[in-house]
């Protein structure tokens, strides 16, 4: 299963979630990490959450962050790369006097139960159980919340924050807007951007990919849509060898390899759920300030695909929002030269200048609950 998540993540998908819950017991175990860090399990029924509460010295808000994280099974620093982003800007806003709690996603870490079945509506609910336990938790009791989504954790955050009270605001970093089933397609035509394919090929690609994926939800021609997906396959690959190298038994098996591994893939519930799903609906319905946040060099949530749906969708709503473009910044806002997903691991993890600073002063100068002094 870890091979499948792999490829996953190579895709470039994020993750998600939606709301309602009922009969939250949740308990505490808790253990400090560093002066203003501590450790803290949440148990909900029969899941558990683990995650860091980040306390500043010098708390200028009422309001805890509650930060989700993008596609794949993440740990609470949303470590990609080796560039643990969550972690970073947690430390920032905790620098500026806001409180924030990152979590592991579920079966990596201290949380438990699996990622590769849980749903939009499991991560969501997961993100209420987060919201109820601080409501209620006398230690570090927290009644107002601002959600913050990276990629496909915008899904969630949007999903979770339509009409919840406890929702003040909500901050969309590289967040989708189209549905995911139209970036997966673009990531398939990105794969090739290097190649020297004909884009009839890339095309009758990108459409045996589309046909699988509908095939598998609703359950029927699966069996033609593989067949179709697997030929496909072989004629790129055979395309990709040089016709020294070409070995026909070879390509026959690493097509059949590829089409069981997206077979499995379009299957996952921690995908399927989001497919179909129609984030600028809940956009639409949002009632609180927006932060959008755009890399002018994220090839995954291009601008292209989602800046305009976005604003269509708040323009419909009763919300404010304010639009921030990193002209270099890719899907993870490092400063990057080409945007392209074999780039990211040889950039320094660091944020392109002035990121961190737009969130916290955006937080604060639309903070309408401030700690009482």
């Amino acid at each position: 299963m870890n091979r499948y998540i792999k490829s996953l993540r190579i895709l470039g998908f994020t993750a998600v979630m939606s709301c309602f819950i009922t009969n939250v017991n949740a308990n505490q175990t808790e253990m400090k990490t560093s002066a203003n860090e501590v450790d803290i399990i949440i148990q909900a029924n029969d899941v558990k959450i683990g995650g860091t509460l980040t306390i500043p010295t010098q708390q200028k808000l009422n309001s805890l962050v509650i930060m989700s994280s993008g596609s794949g099974p993440q740990d609470r620093d949303e470590t990609l790369d080796g560039f643990k982003i969550f972690k970073v800007i947690a430390e920032h806003l905790g620098s500026q006097g806001i409180a924030t709690f990152r979590f592991d996603d579920r079966g990596v870490g201290k949380s438990t139960g699996r990622f590769s079945t849980s749903t939009l509506e499991d991560h969501s609910e997961d993100v209420q159980r987060i919201m109820d336990f601080f409501k209620s938790n006398n230690k570090h009791p927290f009644k107002d919340f601002i959600l913050f989504g990276h990629s496909q954790g915008g899904i969630v955050t949007a999903n979770v924050a339509v009409g919840n009270k406890d929702v003040k605001k909500v901050i969309l970093m590289g967040a989708p807007s189209a549905p995911l089933i139209d970036l997966v397609l673009y990531q398939v035509r990105q794969e090739y951007v290097a190649t020297n394919i004909e884009r009839s090929l890339i095309e009758a690609d990108v459409s045996a990919h589309n046909r699988l994926m509908q095939a598998i939800k609703d359950d029927k021609n699966i069996d033609k849509a593989l067949k179709v997906f697997k030929q496909n396959t072989k004629i790129i690959l055979s395309k990709l060898s040089s016709s020294e190298t070409r070995d026909t038994l070879k390509i026959e098996q690493k097509a059949k390899a590829k089409t069981k591994e997206f077979e499995v893939i379009y299957a996952l519930p921690s995908l399927t759920s989001f497919l179909y799903h129609e984030t600028s609906k809940d956009y639409e319905k949002l009632q609180v300030p927006v932060l959008g946040l755009f890399g002018g060099k994220d090839l995954m949530v291009t601008i292209d695909q989602n800046k305009d749906r976005m604003e269509n969708a708040l323009l419909k709503s009763d919300a404010t929002y304010h639009f921030v473009t990193f002209n270099d910044a890719n899907h993870y806002f490092q400063k990057a030269k080409t945007g392209l997903r074999d780039e990211y691991g040889t950039l320094d993890n660091v944020f392109v200048d002035d990121f961190l600073d737009e969130i916290s002063t955006w937080i604060l100068d639309n903070e309408s609950n401030p700690v009482d002094i």
